[in-house]
């Protein structure tokens, strides 16, 4: 163990082999999103709640008779069916033909807990994401103490191996399968969480070694780390992307995808799509994570790490956590302040991306081909809007904190649409093309939100603490997404009404929206050269 923790004596190098090497490793940096981002768009994003949802639907009508789909029966049936109205989900019909006039609400039924099942799905993700505030308490700060690469590796291999499991499930239905389902999509979710911790604590360590500053004397260079996020970000759309195209395969070969596919034979296929993600994230993030540069740690650091049991180790984490949120409202109000505002934006846009698919299957009545095809149109636009932003911003010279602003009124757009349906019935989510135009719209300015936020921050990072801010960063980021996903489950338990998460939404996007803009940014940035300073001066020998 001891040895594991030793430093590795690296030989000295040529300023071109210096310079491959860091080439080198910033393309490992970037393909490690590409390896994880595949877990986040088709598992957790569109196959998980799926799964869970229909898991959960499947338990809560065992024992009794589900009515059938009004679709799948001959024109001349006319007793009680169900019929998916846009705009309004499944209704209990009955009578000749299609559009049936008497309609009314389908019986509610619960799982165990007293979940409706499209309540169960959005229950689970908040549990996982309180689950992660406690892990990155723990752990997070620790990739500042010589466990950057350790973790990131521990947590791909977790991360990606739980998914795995669900090779193991059964097509037939069993009373377990949901609680399985709900427990691996925790878990799993937890290390997804935590590895992008790690992960993001590299960004502003290689942006330190640009050429601008290894070679012209700059003490910062902004641009290329904006370079660098949205070449990052990039690539992880690229790998959703990719990673839904072969889920349309897996999808295809499986059946799921035909129109007369049993509920039990659809959710068999959507699990093996999430077998996909694990394999993905799994192989793809251990080749490019031991390409990353080793842990390094100091003789102090070392010898802690040896005397120290893990228990203390967590402790320690913790304390140093704690610390980190007590200085950064003392020392950085204006980092405290953007993380706070970051806090509830970011709950904002990952409610729309949670709430779009099951949105869409449930209340705009779209298939298993419709739903394929708007989780594609999300990270396709957002490839596309990462860089259009991106371009933007050059034209226009705009900072950071313009962009993050535009983002979040440009998506509030989304949920202003959504509220119109209350007042109409030809637009507002009425009709099957809007499920698109959601997907399109929501893609172009994720990837905007994302990029420009983490760069932001790293204004607003003191040196040398990278991962034990960015675990605050990811813990503003994740510690909200369990609020919008709970508030939706408390909408949908009591009336089953998902439109009414819009008004949320928009209080969570184009409120923020303003206090952002009123952040004294330069500020901060201040506030941060000067610890460098002050840092330096304690360093140099007397």
């Amino acid at each position: 163990y001891r040895e594991k923790l030793t430093l590795k004596k690296q030989p000295k190098m040529s300023n071109e082999d210096k310079s491959l090497s860091l080439a080198r490793e910033r393309k490992a940096w970037i393909g490690y999103d590409f390896a994880n981002s595949c877990y986040a768009t088709v598992a957790i994003a569109t196959f998980l709640p799926l799964v869970l949802n229909a898991y959960a639907e499947s338990e809560a009508w065992r024992g009794k008779l589900k009515p059938k789909m009004c679709s799948t029966l001959d024109a001349e049936y006319s007793e009680k069916c169900l019929e998916c109205r846009v705009g309004e989900g499944n209704l209990l019909c009955s009578g000749p033909g299609l559009n049936r006039e008497n309609c009314e609400d389908l019986e509610t039924v619960r799982v165990s807990g007293g979940f409706r099942p499209s309540s169960f799905a959005f229950v689970i993700i908040s549990f996982s994401c309180v689950s992660q505030l406690l892990v990155f308490a723990l752990y997070g700060a620790r990739g500042d103490t010589g466990y950057r690469k350790k973790g990131l590796r521990m947590t791909t291999v977790l991360g990606g191996a739980s998914l795995l499991v669900f090779a193991a499930f059964s097509e037939r239905h069993a009373g377990y399968k949901h609680v399985l389902a709900a427990i691996l999509a925790v878990f799993s979710n937890t290390m997804y969480g935590l590895s992008v911790i790690f992960y993001n604590s590299y960004l502003p360590i290689l942006a330190k070694e640009s050429e601008a500053i290894l070679s012209e004397g700059k003490e910062e260079d902004h641009d290329y780390e904006n370079e660098l996020s949205t070449k990052g970000y990039a690539a992880g759309y690229l790998s959703g992307v990719l990673g839904l195209l072969l889920s349309l395969v897996v999808l295809f070969l499986s059946g799921g995808s035909d129109e007369d596919a049993s509920d039990n034979k659809a959710s068999s296929a959507f699990r093996w799509c999430i077998v996909l993600a694990g394999a993905w994230w799994l192989g793809f993030g251990v080749y490019f994570c031991e390409k990353l540069r080793d842990d390094e740690v100091n003789e102090e650091e070392k010898q802690e790490q040896q005397e120290n049991s893990e228990l203390a180790r967590m402790k320690d984490s913790l304390g140093r956590f704690a610390r980190t949120i007590a200085e950064a409202k003392s020392k950085f109000p204006v980092t405290f302040s953007f993380l706070i505002l970051y806090f509830a934006y970011t709950d904002g846009f990952s409610t729309i991306a949670g709430l779009g698919v099951l949105y869409a299957q449930r209340d705009m009545c779209t298939g298993t081909t419709g739903l394929f095809l708007i989780a594609l149109l999300a990270p396709l636009s957002a490839a596309v809007g990462n860089f259009l932003f991106l371009l933007i911003k050059r034209k226009l010279n705009a900072s950071n904190q313009a962009m993050v602003v535009s983002a979040l009124f440009s998506i509030s757009l989304l949920p202003i649409w959504g509220l119109l349906g209350y007042v109409s019935n030809s637009i507002g989510f009425r009709n099957s093309w809007e499920a698109y135009f959601l997907a399109i719209w929501f893609g172009l300015n994720l990837g905007a939100i994302q990029s420009f936020s983490r760069t932001l921050f790293c204004e607003l990072i003191p040196p040398h603490r990278e991962s034990e801010f960015f675990s605050f960063f990811e813990l503003t980021d994740k510690g909200s997404s369990w609020v919008g996903p709970l508030v939706i489950s408390i909408m949908a338990n009591s009336s089953g009404n998902l439109r009414r998460s819009f008004w949320y939404i928009l209080c969570m996007t184009i409120i923020p929206a303003f206090f952002v803009l009123r952040l004294d940014v330069e500020k901060g940035k201040q506030m941060v050269k000067r610890t460098k300073q002050i840092r330096e001066e304690d360093e140099e020998p007397i």
